[in-house]
């Protein structure tokens, strides 16, 4: 865009610009003037005419001049504006897509870290498995907490593995289509069709499908059939980590989160019934500090703490008791199971199982 020219006495002029940008650096109308000669960086241009209305030596270096006109680089060109909302637009539909992409991968993310891993990891396993290969301990854990048969777990473990796949293969389709065309969009007709597509074509609601809920029942007529010498090893082994994982949680409310805690509660359990014996007092000449800290903090009598210690001593090793004769009972069973049916029915007891309550409680 060519500068307005204002009238000057003199219309002969040397103008000093850098070669590279033609940035007017300098001019004057001596006719006698000569750049350094070291100046390499600078061109001088003899100029016959009107100078750039307003351009002073202080301003000078705003304007670009090309050896036969004048050009105002400071004024701000006038902006297109369907150009501009064009590009808004682009934008915004480039971060609808991420977002509509990011609801519908959301859920496919492991919940914890290295998540990634342990599902390949997982998957390995399983293609191992249905080949063949003994059963890896990742596999058999897995099955134990959901009380599933290894073979089923590995099926899971894979048609999961597999739509996660389809999934992210899907959405990676569009998303890269999609942008595409975006970015190529030529006008706001084209780009609202794209914005139909993003909402009809990448749906929020498409998350992975929640994996269904194992059947613990089998058709009748694969109930009675026998397992194979491995796989019966394999379902004998995943039971018997599905009975550990119940009898440590029904013992767990009775572990204490303190080190060497039971050598305190053992010398707690010395001192009840030392007090409890001789009728209520602490003998003399014993140290019933615990107890007295005990009895203290709670605002009992050194009776009601020691019976208290007592009652919680009785529970636990009532509790104790009960779940060994569970263990003991299901590992005869398990060691014994031979059928599919044996083994589904065993499963879903170990889920039910849990410690009776004391009926002469209140």
């Amino acid at each position: 865009m060519s500068a307005d020219i204002t009238p000057h006495k003199g219309d002969d002029w040397i103008i000093v610009s850098q070669v590279k940008s033609n940035r007017v650096v300098f001019f004057t109308d001596d006719p006698e003037y000569e750049p350094p000669m070291q100046a390499d960086w600078c061109y001088a241009s003899p100029y016959q005419g009107k100078l750039p209305k307003g351009m002073t030596l202080r301003n000078c270096w705003r304007w670009r001049f090309n050896g036969m006109a004048f050009t105002d680089a400071g004024q701000p060109r006038a902006a297109d504006k369907s150009a501009t909302l064009l590009a808004h637009n682009r934008q915004t539909l480039l971060d609808l897509l991420a977002e509509r992409i990011q609801a519908v991968r959301q859920p496919l993310e492991p919940s914890t870290l290295q998540g990634h891993e342990l599902r390949e990891h997982k998957r390995a396993a399983a293609k191992a498995y249905l080949a063949g290969e003994p059963a890896e301990p990742i596999l058999l854990a897995t099955a134990a907490t959901h009380n599933t048969p290894v073979a089923t777990m590995a099926h899971l473990v894979l048609a999961l593995a597999e739509e996660r796949d389809a999934i992210l293969a899907e959405t990676e389709e569009l998303r890269e289509t999609l942008s595409v065309a975006i970015r190529r969009a030529g006008d706001q007709t084209e780009l609202l069709k794209l914005r139909e597509r993003i909402m009809n074509e990448v749906a929020a609601d498409r998350l992975e499908p929640r994996p269904t809920r194992p059947s613990n029942t089998t058709p009748s007529s694969e109930a009675e059939v026998a397992l194979s010498e491995a796989a019966l090893e394999d379902e004998r082994l995943r039971l018997r980590l599905q009975l550990r994982n119940r009898i440590n949680d029904l013992r767990r409310p009775w572990i204490s989160h303190y080190l060497l805690d039971e050598a305190i509660t053992a010398r707690k359990a010395e001192l009840a019934h030392t007090v409890l014996k001789a009728g209520g007092a602490l003998p003399a000449g014993i140290d019933g500090s615990l107890l007295l800290s005990h009895a203290a903090a709670r605002g009992q009598s050194l009776v009601e703490a020691a019976q208290e210690i007592q009652a919680e001593l009785r529970e636990q090793r009532n509790a104790l008791i009960a779940t060994e004769a569970m263990k003991d009972a299901m590992l005869a069973r398990i060691a014994t199971a031979e059928k599919t049916a044996d083994i589904s029915a065993i499963g879903s007891d170990i889920a039910r199982l849990c410690i009776p309550r004391d009926e002469s409680e209140p």
